[in-house]
């Protein structure tokens, strides 16, 4: 028998899973793999990223393989709050926040994720993690040369 309860619960678990849904469907709709940037306006490294690394990650051949989205808040306890990401990739911010990674690194940044198949298949923290495992890593997802 259906009851209200249930009607409700299995209406508030379809309403979890749209996000994902609609962002599993955007992606497969441009097959692409998703790169998501997240930063703050008060950490040096997010400047270092914003005005040395992004210009040339923007005019490199693989950028034209991505969809590439940005989470930029001005200060990193923000980045944490669902308000502060598009309402589409919020559920990239319930995945961090519910792992040992987001639990142990919390509003670390810049921040990198990688979204394919409608999954999180990497994140790394920090410029460094960028030139010596996100790089190296979108060139072989993308089959690009750098």
């Amino acid at each position: 028998m259906l009851t209200r309860r249930k009607l409700v619960a299995g209406g508030a678990i379809l309403a979890g899973v749209a996000p994902l849904a609609r962002a599993a469907s955007a992606q497969q709709a441009t097959g692409k793999p998703i790169l998501i940037f997240a930063g703050d306006e008060t950490s040096e490294a997010c400047k270092v990223w914003r005005t040395q690394w992004e210009p040339l990650f923007k005019q490199a051949p693989v950028f034209q393989k991505l969809d590439y989205r940005v989470v930029f808040t001005p200060t990193p306890a923000l980045l944490l709050k669902p308000a502060s990401w598009p309402s589409d990739l919020r559920w990239v911010l319930d995945a961090f926040l519910m792992s040992q990674v987001g639990v142990e690194q919390g509003a670390e940044t810049p921040r990198f994720f990688l979204i394919q198949s409608g999954q999180i298949t990497m994140t790394a923290v920090g410029n460094n993690s960028w030139r010596d495992i996100v790089w190296p890593t979108l060139l072989d997802v993308t089959n690009s040369k750098p």
